[in-house]
């Protein structure tokens, strides 16, 4: 018997997944199997979770699961597709947790239904935006099995596979850019400071973003409305609003044409992976 779900590729992404769907209960222990590179990570996982399966590689859990999430690196999920091609079908449903390996190369290896998927860090905590674009030959079953899959500990987005470039900026890349941002104007802050210390000036940051966030989601306020608000002309909010808006849009322009260089990049390279597998099958 076909177990519910497979997991190949134990690293942040993995692991977090794992980690709610057991938590929330969305697949039992004994419905899941796993398989990883390092053996040192198994064994601490069969420790936790001592009623999942292991498995001794990626060929044993494809040949026991119909359901299986990739989540490798980029440019490891060729050889990864190469390895498990022999055994899915087209009755085996993939879902691959990076979006910067094209659908139509994944095809390469498999004719069944496919999903790509962004993940987002925020789904530690039950948040989050998880985009996701399902090719043709997925069925109604099994989008809704990949929804329902995620949607207690994320919002699942939808999009054509063309959109997923720019908006994984506002997703799964947004917790790394928010906290670079934050981090410098900390350290500013850190600068003119006398008697507060950086930790403290961190903590009074992340508390007001927590509310500013909360503010504009629960009050349906936008972001222009909310510097209207707070921003009156000529006080001291204003001054540095008016530095932000004359300074952040190269900043923020310059920011996304390098992320989305790197992932057209990334795309390209892990296409000419596949085509030299493939050519040397």
């Amino acid at each position: 018997m076909k177990k519910e779900i497979g997991i190949i590729g134990i690293g942040n992404v993995g692991s977090m997944l794992l980690r709610k769907f057991t938590e929330f209960n969305i697949f039992r222990e004994e419905n899941i199997c796993v398989a990883n590179r390092s053996e040192e990570k198994l064994e601490s996982l069969s420790i936790k979770y001592p009623d999942i399966t292991i498995c001794k590689n990626n060929i044993e859990l494809t040949q026991k699961c119909k359901n299986i999430l990739l989540c490798v690196e980029p440019l490891n999920l060729p050889d990864v597709l190469m390895e498990i091609q022999p055994y899915t079908d087209s009755e085996a449903y993939l879902m691959v947790s990076t979006s910067m390996v094209a659908v139509e190369d994944i095809q390469k290896f498999h004719d069944g239904g496919i999903t790509i998927f962004m993940p987002t860090l925020i789904s530690m905590v039950n948040g989050g935006v998880t985009l996701a674009y399902h090719n043709s030959r997925a069925d109604n079953n099994q989008k809704t099995f990949f929804h329902n899959s995620l949607k207690q500990f994320s919002e699942v987005k939808i999009l054509e596979e063309s959109d997923i470039n720019i908006c994984q900026n506002m997703t799964a890349s947004f917790p790394g850019f928010f906290a670079e941002i934050m981090l410098e104007f900390v350290k500013s802050a850190s600068v003119k400071s006398r008697n507060v210390s950086d930790e403290e000036l961190e903590h009074m940051l992340l508390v007001s973003l927590l509310g500013a966030s909360r503010l504009l989601l629960e009050k349906n306020m936008s972001f222009e409305e909310t510097i209207n608000r707070v921003s009156t002309k000529g006080g001291i909010t204003y001054e540095g609003v008016k530095v932000f808006e004359k300074s952040l849009p190269d900043v923020f322009s310059e920011a996304l044409c390098a992320s989305m260089s790197r992932y057209k990049e990334i795309t390209k390279i892990a296409s000419t992976d596949i085509d030299k597998l493939k050519s040397q099958k």
